[in-house]
């Protein structure tokens, strides 16, 4: 497997893992009502949450030897990173969208997601100054919250921007930001694989113990709430321990141009799923600026690229 992504590989792979979370935010809006989950007491939601990535981590864990071959054995060195990973990645990236995925329309949510890129690019370039920021990283960047702003009003052109709802989102969206400069940097000493998996469980179990703790509880699901669980906890140890992969063998600017794709396929699935109606202007005009705007970000000309090389 690792010998297939570091070839052309690597491209399928990055639109596989866009796809399914793409596929992940309407499912987990179908998953609210199937469990069911009273998506009214923030506390069921935290633990519905927490029991999907307790079973993505056993999951990933599962396939780590499969796609890396090497076993996801455990070691003092990984307790840190287990731990940073733990608490941005799961904890808190998954609070903030799980509670708003329960007031804003999955189509939305899988767009406002998308601007990771640009948070990304400004913790690069401005803490942790592994970049540089440029002209035309500053016309993506405004691109992106053109792209934001257009999808937070409504026809009459008044703001629908919530504390609880498009807020929560973006608060999401930086978490996944500082986890992909975090997993890009511990992937070069640790298993990416065995990494995702044991923070998978470590976050997993304690969104289920807080949520416990403060009362949170969720119904008793049939057939059809089993089996979109499967497919969430499926989707999440798929989608993350193939971006690990990635993040660990290519440089991270290839890989993230292609969370691009991640609105297409969330609208794309929220109207399959959900039946929401995405066909409109502003939903149009939001998804051409984002995506351009990721483009810009992560876009370098390979021509320039050379004759540095060749003048160095």
């Amino acid at each position: 497997m690792k010998h297939f992504f570091k070839n052309h590989g690597w491209i399928l792979g990055a639109l596989l893992c866009t796809m399914l979370w793409g596929a992940a935010t309407p499912t987990i809006k179908f998953g609210y009502e199937l469990f069911p989950v009273d998506t009214s007491v923030p506390y069921n939601i935290i633990l519905f949450a927490g029991i999907r990535f307790v079973g993505a981590g056993i999951i990933t864990l599962l396939l780590t030897k499969s796609l890396t071959d090497e076993n996801p054995t455990l070691n003092k060195s990984m307790a840190k990173p287990i731990i940073i990973l733990a608490i941005v990645q799961t904890a808190a990236q998954y609070v903030f969208l799980y509670l708003s995925l329960a007031i804003v329309p999955a189509s939305v949510g899988a767009m406002l997601t998308s601007t990771g890129v640009f948070f990304t690019v400004i913790f690069a370039t401005v803490i942790f100054k592994t970049e540089t920021f440029t002209n035309r990283k500053l016309l993506a960047t405004v691109l992106g919250l053109a792209g934001v702003i257009m999808l937070t009003i409504d026809e009459n052109f008044s703001m629908q921007f919530r504390l609880i709802g498009e807020t929560t989102v973006l608060m999401s969206t930086l978490m996944s930001a500082l986890a992909n400069i975090f997993m890009s940097k511990f992937s070069k000493k640790h298993n990416p694989m065995a990494l995702t998996g044991y923070q998978f469980l470590l976050g997993g179990l304690s969104l289920v113990v807080f949520a416990v703790l403060m009362d949170g509880k969720i119904g008793v699901p049939d057939i059809r709430g089993i089996i979109v669980m499967l497919v969430l906890m499926s989707i999440a140890s798929f989608a993350y321990g193939i971006w690990s992969l990635l993040l660990k063998i290519k440089p991270t600017s290839q890989v993230v141009i292609f969370l691009s794709f991640n609105p297409v396929f969330g609208a794309f699935f929220s109207w399959i799923l959900l039946s929401e109606d995405i066909w409109n202007w502003r939903m149009l005009v939001a998804l051409l600026l984002i995506s351009l705007g990721t483009f810009l970000v992560n876009y370098a000309p390979k021509k320039r690229k050379e004759l540095k090389n060749t003048a160095l």
